[in-house]
């Protein structure tokens, strides 16, 4: 079964391969969540394959280490999930190149005061915990929203159940990009903090066609 699950994947590739073809090569960084893995965003990688090569670098470093290192690689187009999602937003920024965020926080102020009302050992409560080692000053500099006026074209995806990051993070930014006179696709989908299995057709296929409009401009 796995064998038939991986061809049909491949013959799914291959038909966005032969739909896409005509749009130029695109070099794309993934970037995972905090204690995720590559492995975990290929619902995410997948879809950017069709248009070129993909870099999933494993990633456990805090916003600040991660930022350095990205900046430091070329790329056509960014993409993340969660922490990883902040990460891709602030390079896009900084390079003023597409970006592609799920379920990221925008606005660490404001994600440290959600934590703060969970249990101490709950997922919550321990990212609450992480985030407090840092001074709000930097928590500022390091939020995609200090950079809306920055980011160009953006496709935002979050869960209307996300229980770790709420929903508003992707929704407030948004607004702020538009406000800049900028692009922002905001798409807000029926999960929590990561899709689950049964939404990654759908998440390919909103991937794939944002950036085919992308390319078409």
């Amino acid at each position: 079964m796995d064998n038939v699950l991986k061809n049909l994947s491949s013959l799914a590739i291959l038909d966005n391969i032969s739909e896409f073809s005509r749009f130029p090569f695109m070099k794309s960084i993934v970037l995972h969540g905090k204690g995720s893995s590559p492995h975990k965003v290929e619902w995410l990688s997948n879809p950017l394959r069709t248009f070129g090569q993909v870099d999933t670098p494993d990633f456990d470093y805090d916003v600040e280490e991660g930022l350095r290192i990205v900046l430091s690689k070329e790329f056509d187009l960014i993409a993340g999930h969660s922490r990883g999602g902040t990460v891709a937003l602030l390079a896009g920024a900084k390079k003023g190149l597409p970006v592609i965020a799920v379920s990221a926080p925008t606005d660490r102020l404001l994600q440290l005061e959600h934590l703060s009302k969970f249990p101490t050992e709950s997922e919550q409560g321990k990212l609450y915990k992480y985030l407090s080692t840092f001074p709000n000053e930097r928590l500022i500099e390091t939020s995609p929203i200090t950079y809306a006026k920055d980011l160009r074209n953006v496709l935002l995806i979050h869960g209307e159940k996300d229980e770790v990051v709420p929903k508003i993070h992707s929704e407030v930014l948004c607004e702020k990009v538009k406000e800049s006179g900028n692009r922002c696709d905001l798409v807000v989908l029926e999960m929590r903090h990561s899709p689950p299995k049964h939404l990654y057709n759908k998440i390919e296929r909103i991937v794939l066609e944002w950036v085919k409009r992308l390319n078409e401009r």
